[in-house]
């Protein structure tokens, strides 16, 4: 997310909204501390995390990314299709494209630009959205012969979408909101859901939304793709869901700026525009307090002139699963996208 070219401030947003769904965390109370990790510390508080599924944690163990290993950066500088800023991307892995949403500068009415380019960053197509959001994420689904992207849809006056869209990507085309071909996906499990984003974890086909409930916190809630596919998007469908931690102070100094799942970890994106920025790892299974199980500043890209972080995605490349994250940059009025990864697992 860019609070810079919206003037708009997600924390408060998110503070001011129907406060009354707090009792979605009050009603769901913090469990005794349990399990192996350590809790993250910062500022001398540990981030508490929250089970709210019944059923107990429904994600599958999986290989975490070690966030200061090796990687590559397969996208450098590049430009998409308007000379607007980069806000998101996701991947394509059955046929190695990648897919970029873009809004334009100080805009509140919630117009994007998609740009679909090959995995280094050429064009090869372009989709224009009208009255859709603020780009925050892309969730990018090949299925049945068509790629099929989810994005937040129907715009506030803030800019940011209300709801979950889902649709064909069209070379081309100009999708209004009130479309029919776009499929209403906003998951409906009785919490006030304030900006849903959507992501999905192609290693667990996994539909994953982030979302505010009119508190400082974020949640997260995790649905079979197959279900979301179909649009059973209810409580008794969801697999997983978790507050993110709180991020109050931390969120002033560093905007949320994209995430992403793979199997059991979910991953976070956040910091302002120039050094550094911060991947941070959340364990999804577990059951205690612990949520931050790793959090690493990075400077990749920091000779880009302004430097920003937009957005997080899982590509399964063919030589094996990356954690991508974007940087955005403006080079003498030219808006560009650079896209960096990390390979290597703990």
């Amino acid at each position: 997310m860019r609070p810079r070219t919206t003037g708009f401030d997600e924390e408060k947003f998110f503070m001011s909204t129907d406060n009354s769904a707090k009792r979605a965390t009050s009603r769901r109370g913090f469990l005794k501390t349990g399990g192996g990790v350590a809790a993250a510390v910062v500022g001398g508080a540990a981030l508490p995390l929250v089970q709210a599924s019944p059923a107990g944690a429904a994600v599958p163990d999986s290989p975490r990314f070690r966030l200061d290993g090796a990687g590559g950066n397969p996208i450098w500088k590049k430009s998409l299709h308007a000379n607007w800023v980069m806000q998101s991307f996701g991947y394509d892995s059955v046929h190695q494209h990648v897919y970029f949403l873009q809004t334009k500068t100080d805009s509140t009415n919630g117009d994007l630009w998609v740009t679909k380019t090959d995995t280094a960053g050429n064009q090869l197509g372009s989709m224009a959205l009208h009255g859709f959001g603020h780009g925050v994420s892309i969730a990018v689904e090949p299925y049945g012969g068509q790629v099929y992207l989810w994005t937040e849809w129907k715009t506030s006056a803030s800019g940011f979408g209300t709801r979950i869209g889902r649709f064909p990507f069209v070379n081309g085309a100009v999708l209004e909101q009130d479309d029919p071909s776009v499929q209403d996906r906003t998951p409906s499990i009785g919490d006030t859901m304030i900006n849903p984003q959507p992501v999905i974890d192609p290693s667990t086909d996994r539909l994953l939304v982030r979302y505010g409930d009119g508190t400082s916190q974020r949640r997260i809630v995790a649905f079979a793709l197959s279900d979301a596919r179909a649009g059973r998007l209810t409580s008794g469908y969801r697999l997983v869901e978790r507050a993110l931690p709180d991020r109050k102070d931390w969120g002033v100094a560093n905007p949320f700026q994209g995430f992403t799942a793979y199997g059991r970890y979910a991953y976070l994106l956040e910091g302002p525009r120039g050094n550094p920025s911060y991947l941070t790892t959340v364990d999804l299974n577990d059951v205690g307090n612990s949520t931050v199980v790793d959090r690493f500043a990075t400077t990749a890209g920091q000779s880009l002139p302004g430097r920003e972080p937009e957005g997080m995605a899982i590509w399964q490349s063919p030589s094996g699963p990356r954690l991508a994250f974007g940087l955005y940059s403006n080079t003498s009025g030219t808006r560009q996208a650079s896209v960096f990864y990390k390979s290597e697992f703990v």
